[in-house]
């Protein structure tokens, strides 16, 4: 939830809705549930409606993501958000835009990030998969109450994150479970040198031993053609654990408990 944020608080006049041929939008009236996916995009960089659909607007009443289609229209429409195609993918990309996040920070909504991060068309993908992960460690309960995910962009702006101590090495996300441990989340989207795998690796092995370490685990998500150069790199690290994403997504699908 994004705070005390009621459905007739804000209203978008009328004037700033653009005509439409496919539908016309009746409401004019931003709910709480947009402004927690207008939160979600902005920390995701981008999200398709589907995905926007599983994170936010399926929980409660909304049986389709016809549902989320209108609100997300709604959104467009009132300024909040651009859509943008991907050549990877077929269907469309929202993210948001200055007005939107200046009306998340207007509603002192927390943890809104000053920076405008969006993934160039080629990192889309990537962030594509970041969001499914988050997703999928949503349905699965495997999280603290509050503030379980920080994305790279808000590690950057948060002043007590020690960001010196990473530079390249900044992870992902860091995912709080259940049990309270923080996980860092690394995913490789394509396969990468190995001594630039293992500086990475060895990095992440130096903030573990801190006693003042970040996290405290890391969780390398790997697509098929970066997996072998990771599992080499990570023999004998207990902290570094290494999945592909399918192993990742039927753990977090087959596990309902602390995590």
């Amino acid at each position: 939830m994004v705070g005390d944020l009621r459905q007739d608080e804000v209203k978008v006049p009328s004037s700033k809705l653009k005509a439409s041929r496919k539908s016309v939008v009746l409401t004019g009236v931003v709910t709480e549930r947009d402004a927690e996916a207008l939160l979600w995009i902005l920390h995701q960089g981008v999200m398709t409606v589907d995905q926007i659909f599983r994170a936010i607007y399926s929980r409660g009443n909304a049986g389709s993501p016809r549902h989320a289609y209108t609100r997300i229209q709604f959104l467009e429409q009132s300024g909040f958000l651009v859509s943008l195609v991907s050549p990877h993918r077929k269907h469309r990309f929202f993210k948001i835009t200055k007005q939107g996040q200046s009306y998340l920070l207007s509603r002192n909504v927390p943890s809104v990030t000053r920076v405008l991060s969006v993934p160039s068309v080629s990192e889309i993908p990537h962030a594509e998969v970041l969001t499914e992960i988050r997703i999928a460690i949503q349905a699965s309960g495997k999280h603290g109450d509050c503030s379980w995910w920080r994305g790279e962009g808000e590690l950057f702006e948060d002043e007590d994150f020690p960001k010196e101590r990473f530079r390249d090495l900044m992870p992902d996300a860091i995912w709080v479970t259940k049990s309270s441990r923080r996980v860092a989340i690394e995913f490789e989207r394509a396969r990468k040198g190995i001594t630039r795998v293992r500086k990475k690796v060895e990095g992440f092995e130096l903030e573990l031993a801190r006693p003042d370490r970040a996290f405290d685990a890391v969780l390398w998500v790997s697509v098929e053609g970066a997996y072998r150069d990771l599992k080499k790199a990570l023999s004998n690290r207990e902290t570094q654990l290494l999945r592909t994403l399918p192993e990742l997504m039927n753990e977090l699908k087959g596990e309902n408990t602390n995590g």
